[in-house]
């Protein structure tokens, strides 16, 4: 769901791609630290892609049972930017089922 919603963010000529998934745990929270690559074909619409960069962090993802604790773009060139989410299983949405 992370990657189909950060590909509407994206927008056309953009693909992302989940590179690695890892488990994240601390005493009171589970998880999974995720990590993307977006790229674009077309390298020529830096203002798209600056844009996403700096919208992206901040952005209300909807991801049942699950929220994003926290999103950073770390690295931005011409053609991609590099993404490291970490999505948490949310504890009172998971209770009220």
């Amino acid at each position: 769901m992370l990657v189909r919603q950060i590909e509407a963010l994206a927008g056309n000529g953009a693909s992302v791609t989940l590179e690695r998934e890892r488990p994240w745990a601390s005493i009171t929270f589970s998880g999974t630290r995720h990590s993307f690559a977006i790229r674009w074909t077309d390298p020529a619409d830096l203002a798209a892609l600056h844009n996403l960069a700096t919208t992206l962090p901040d952005h209300e993802f909807a991801i049942p049972g699950h929220f994003i604790a926290d999103l950073l773009v770390t690295e931005q060139r011409k053609t991609h930017l590099l993404v490291e989410a970490l999505s948490i299983i949310d504890p009172v949405e998971s209770n009220d089922r």
